[in-house]
């Protein structure tokens, strides 16, 4: 992501860590309301979300086979070499659903709509959940090592992840700053329906840093930082307005 990290970007890195001198004590309210234990818990709205589909797909599944009594050595239909038994429904079923979900997620990379994103990351999230509990109900010999994988958030979250950056930077690509800010916002979301306490400490230290960083950069006795840093803003403005931007294709703007 050379237009966010590049040599002609850092300008507005340093003035984003420059405007932390004003607005300094903001930042540290906004600190403490995310290290605030009470602020991001996984029981209040709208993170408890997430718990309550857990619930529900976990509920719907034991109504099945505790009162449906789902037996997959069952016979649905036919006799001898064609018998169709319960367990191959279930797997049509899954096979079904894992294509639904592969369809949604190549419909996300082949758009820029953020919605499609998240629609995409959703469905594929409870029909991975539903996909656990349909090896389990037909008995497949993968039962215990993919039940496993589902129901251990960890392993979710970083499956999440991984999806989240395949939709950006394989659907959108390197060809803009807006993938850099899509993926970081869409993994933040992902992170805080999953883990909100957790991420909302992780957020709260860093802002919590950027404001120790402004109060520093006031202080008089750090003044030869400071003089230091705004030479350091000066070059970096000096080289933006004195260098030509590559166009589109490659060569130097007019």
């Amino acid at each position: 992501m050379a237009e966010v990290f590049g040599i002609r970007s850092l300008i507005y890195w340093w003035g984003v860590l420059t405007a932390t001198v004003f607005v300094k004590e903001w930042l540290q309210l906004l600190a403490a309301f995310l290290l605030d234990p009470k602020s991001f818990s996984a029981d209040k709205f709208p993170f408890n979300m997430l718990p309550g589909l857990n619930s529900w797909i976990d509920g719907a599944a034991n109504y099945i086979r505790t009162q449906i009594k789902f037996d997959p050595a069952q016979v649905i239909a036919g006799s001898g070499m064609l018998t169709i038994y319960n367990w191959m429904l279930a797997t049509a079923v899954g096979l079904i659903l894992v294509g639904l979900a592969i369809a949604l997620y190549i419909r996300a990379l082949n758009t820029s709509t953020w919605l499609d994103d998240f629609l995409a990351l959703i469905v594929v999230y409870v029909i991975l959940r539903i996909e656990g509990h349909i090896v389990a109900l037909a008995a497949l010999p993968i039962q215990n090592w993919f039940r496993s994988f589902v129901d251990n958030p960890g392993t979710a979250f970083l499956l999440m992840l991984v999806l989240v950056m395949f939709l950006v930077f394989f659907g959108e690509g390197f060809r803009s700053k807006r993938a850099f800010w899509r993926a970081l916002l869409e993994a933040s979301v992902v992170a805080l329906f999953m883990f909100p306490r957790e991420t909302a400490v992780a957020f709260g230290y860093v802002v919590r840093s950027l404001a120790q960083f402004g109060a520093s950069l006031s202080l008089p006795e750090n003044a030869p930082f400071a003089i230091v840093w705004g030479l350091l803003g000066m070059a970096l403005a000096f080289h933006r307005l004195t260098t030509q931007e590559a166009t589109a294709g490659g060569g130097a703007g007019h």
